[in-house]
């Protein structure tokens, strides 16, 4: 079947029939010669019935044509033909005739007529005319033409205000300019008025000729630099000045989720800013798209010129200039932001060596001469998008701190001189003290750590002398406390020592150090605590983050960001430590002191929302979780879009909230994105995240039924962890639980209760007896052993986790809620049924969905107390809440095996 309209190679026609005539190659419609009042939508359709006059076209083949396969109601379709046939009306004899439950099909003589290929302009512009239905404009000069669109400036006769107007040549490139006036929308709304994005400020489309009307903004910039004799005479900090400004523009577009995708000098302007200097503008977003076209919706926009079809989309991600398309564009990946990021890449070369037209040809390296520049170039241009920098913003970063880098690279290169002399006495001690080797670990924390300080430095603003002095202080304590504390050679160590206990040892004496550097000494405890967490030493990590707060809060007060920092940052620590009352309290008081800036917008709003996730996740309350990640992840993509770690744990701590909330499908979409998401994957990221993708895909899959692709996803990751975490690190634990899980839902009991009994020795021996994370395994290990046989021991696990988690986190904690739902069903199977209702008394659907992470709990519940009514002898009341529970479930379309179990409990009671 044809396409609704035809490809541009293919031959057009004029098609007579009755009174009407239909041009296809301008899609316009004549009825009596008199113009129809006709959307394109109806006439598409039209196009396709006349190429297959008498023949019935489905609405399948119709919608695949015209509405580019999309999912759709079939009202959309009827809507379309019922508008053609009105327009047509009863003309000699030529009709749309409905099959009923296939399609359409239209009937009556039809006369084909060859028009060629596509029109050329037919528009014939000449300056000195007025603008179309802008009558105070009159055109002035053309500015530029491309193969769909003319360009002229116009200015107006009385006040000599100039603007720019892009004229459509013919309805086909309609759509390019309904694309940009949405995208220029979506731009003003999610950053307001800025100086560096043209400015749109009407169009018109209801008629030709077709145009988008824009304030005037400069001349392009390959123009500019031709005319202009000052760049050529700019240093080359000058231009990468120069270039950071456009760059800044494609970055905040970048942040609300639009790309460019034709980025280059044409589509830069530039003019002059009234104090001397010039100002960049970014122009033409006619080939852009958007990351999230949700986005629309949220912001009320309708979405003018995004549609395409799946022929359009393999020519969108090509659209765009030669030289500046990133390599993936001709496999026909889609567009993303490190495909602008490329194009940067080569406007920043262009800039660098002052020609704004040569290409990035095999040794280019050469002609910029800076070793850090090239290094910046050539990690925007890499040919493989998965190397390239995470974002604009990151490369941004790179350039201004030019100065500080080459500064830090001549102290880099000392330092490692410095490390080399001791890894070789390390070395030398080898053969003697064989554990001597995780002091190379320390090497790495040590420089990981030197990192973070720079970047928190300078979003401090500390100026470069500043900024070194510290840098050289922390490094003299990764140097001589921590690794000088590992040396054999110039140190008393014994042979059983760990990481930790190394940075233990170095920490002690961290306020001697930087007893005149508060502020330096804070952030060194940040990073430990990180460290810490990172080894689950949860109770150090809090202990060294209630430190920064103090410094913080002694040199800044308990309102600066960085005290709130800190404090935020305390609030998932309690948590996972059993203290909810107290995470609670911090969370609130940092609520109380941040004030205004939650409402700002910033980092600290992210922090805040970040900490409040964390808090309702380890009080598995999901719906408040899932709103306060929601709120983290909106906030990230306009504060941080370049941090690709916290990208990631946002998203998939949404994931886990959808989950708990039984959406399941919607948890393994997300996840499944997440993969294949360049700069969010596992593969950019590491085998840690890698690891956690595949256990969350485990427990979505689980919760669907598919216990054998779940077992293979958790052995996965179980794998990952232990190769990089460890065997007995928390995350570790978890993955081996949720093995154990899998295996127990297989009915593989051996397996099954060897790694439950794993999880609670390893946790008992590496955390508190009473940490939530270890009482629910006790639970968890209790439900194994139920199942496999061991009905005492398994029913004395889930009892003492379910008391030990009620007195601890209240009765409402959904761990708690699970295992007394259990409880009850257990006790109603041994014919205890008063103690069996007693135990469901007072327990929530939505706490045991979020502590289960399964759907169906409002049905479920009902179900078990309408069994244990009945065989109380309250029959009426019990078959009452059972057929209600079938019902709802019915209505639902909820998982079958539930629905016949239920149906099988009612019919057991209505029997009794």
């Amino acid at each position: 079947m044809a396409d609704a309209v035809a490809t541009p190679d293919a031959p057009l026609y004029r098609w007579r029939f009755g009174s009407c005539e239909f041009d296809e190659s301008r899609l316009t419609l004549h009825v009596a010669g008199a113009a129809a009042a006709i959307e394109h939508k109806p006439l598409q359709v039209l196009a396709l019935l006349l190429r297959h006059a008498g023949e019935v076209v489905t609405k399948h083949e119709l919608f695949d044509a015209v509405w580019a396969g999309r999912v759709t109601v079939d009202h959309v379709l009827a809507t379309a033909v019922g508008k053609l046939r009105r327009a047509i009306g009863e003309t000699a004899g030529v009709q749309i005739r409905t099959v009923p439950r296939v399609g359409y099909r239209l009937t009556g003589p039809v006369e084909r007529i060859a028009a060629g290929r596509r029109l050329a302009s037919e528009l014939a512009l000449a300056a000195g005319q007025r603008v179309p239905s802008r009558e105070h404009f009159r055109l002035e000069r053309q500015l530029g033409r491309t193969a769909g669109n003319e360009i002229w400036l116009a200015r107006h006769g009385k006040t000599g205000e100039r603007r720019v107007y892009k004229f459509a040549l013919d309805g086909e490139r309609l759509a390019a300019l309904k694309r940009e006036a949405t995208l220029s929308r979506v731009l003003r709304q999610g950053l307001g008025e800025r100086d560096d994005l043209v400015r749109v400020i009407d169009w018109h489309f209801h008629a030709e000729p077709f145009f988008l009307e824009s304030a005037y903004a400069g001349r392009n910039l390959i123009d500019w630099a031709a005319e202009e004799s000052v760049p050529s005479h700019w240093s080359t900090a000058e231009r990468v000045a120069f270039f950071v400004c456009i760059a800044q523009a494609v970055a905040a577009a970048h942040g609300v989720g639009v790309l460019h995708k034709d980025l280059k000098p044409a589509n830069v302007l530039v003019e002059a800013d009234g104090s001397g200097g010039w100002q960049v503008r970014l122009t033409d977003f006619g080939s852009g798209r958007l990351l999230d076209p949700d986005r629309l919706a949220a912001l009320g926009i309708t979405a003018l010129g995004l549609t395409l079809s799946a022929h359009d989309l393999a020519a969108d991600a090509r659209s765009g200039t030669l030289v500046y398309l990133a390599p993936e564009l001709f496999d026909g990946r889609t567009p993303t932001v490190q495909s602008d990021l490329y194009a940067l890449g080569i406007v920043l070369y262009q800039l660098v060596v002052g020609d704004l037209r040569r290409p990035l040809a095999p040794g280019w390296e050469r002609d910029v001469g800076d070793p850090l520049l090239v290094e910046d170039i050539a990690l925007a241009t890499d040919g493989v998008p998965e190397r390239r920098l995470g974002s604009v913003s990151e490369l941004i970063d790179r350039l201004r701190r030019l100065d500080a880098r080459r500064a830090e690279r001549q102290r880099v290169e000392a330092a490692e001189a410095r490390a080399r002399d001791a890894v070789a006495a390390l070395d030398r001690a080898r053969a003697r003290r064989p554990w001597i080797g995780i002091a190379l670990a320390v090497l790495a924390l040590g420089f990981a750590l030197s990192a973070w300080q720079y970047r928190a430095a300078d979003r401090a603003r500390f100026d470069a002398e500043r900024e070194s002095a510290r840098s050289a202080a922390i490094q003299a304590f990764l140097n001589d406390d921590v690794l000088g504390g590992a040396n054999p050679e110039l140190a008393d160590v014994p042979a059983e020592t760990s990481i930790a206990d190394l940075i233990d040892r170095a920490s002690a004496g961290l306020a001697d150090r930087f007893a005149d550097a508060p502020l330096t000494e804070a952030g060194v405890h940040e990073a430990l605590a990180r460290t810490y967490r990172g080894l689950a030493r949860h109770q150090s990590a809090l202990d060294h983050l209630l430190r920064a707060e103090a410094l913080y809060v002694s040199q800044r007060g308990r309102a600066d960001p960085a005290s709130l920092r800190a404090r935020y940052a305390q609030v998932p620590l309690l948590a996972v430590l059993g203290r909810s009352e107290d995470a609670a309290a911090a969370l609130d008081g940092a609520d109380r002191d941040a004030g205004a800036l939650l409402d700002a917008g910033g980092e600290t709003a992210l922090q805040a929302a970040l900490a409040r996730g964390a808090y309702h996740l380890y009080r598995l309350q999901a719906e408040p979780m899932h709103a306060a990640f929601a709120t983290a992840d909106r906030l990230q993509r306009a504060v941080t879009p370049q941090d690709a770690p916290l990208g990631r744990h946002i998203r998939t701590s949404l994931a886990d909230a959808e989950l708990r909330l039984g959406r399941a499908a919607d948890a393994e979409r997300r996840v499944r994105a997440l993969r294949q998401d360049p700069l969010l994957g596992a593969s950019r990221n590491g085998r840690v995240h890698a690891a956690a993708d595949h256990l969350l895909l485990s427990r979505i899959l689980r919760q669907q039924g598919r216990h054998a692709e779940a077992l293979s996803e958790a052995r996965d990751g179980l794998a990952a962890y232990e190769a990089t975490l460890g065997p007995d690190h928390r995350t570790t634990l978890v993955a081996l639980s949720t093995v154990a899980s899998i295996h127990a839902e297989l009915e593989q009991c051996a397996p099954a209760l060897q790694a439950a009994r794993e999880v609670v020795e390893r946790m008992r021996r590496t955390g508190p007896d009473d940490s939530p994370t270890l009482l629910i395994e006790v639970g968890n290990l209790g439900y194994k052993e139920y199942y496999c046989g061991q009905t005492a021991q398994g029913l004395a696990h889930v009892r003492d986790a379910e008391r030990r988690l009620r007195e601890r986190y209240g009765a409402a904690h959904g761990a708690s809620q699970n295992f007394r739902f259990f409880l009850a069903q257990a006790l109603t199977q041994s014919g205890d049924h008063a103690a069996a209702l007693e135990q469901l008394d007072g327990l929530s659907p939505d706490a045991l969905q979020a502590g289960g992470g399964s759907a169906g709990w409002r049905e479920r519940l009902d179900a078990t107390r309408g069994v244990v009514l009945a065989r109380l002898g309250r029959r009426a009341e019990g078959v009452a809440l059972l057929q209600a529970s079938r019902d709802a479930l019915e209505r639902s379309g909820a998982d079958r095996a539930m629905l016949e179990e239920i149906g099988e409990l009612l019919a057991e009671a209505q029997r009794d």
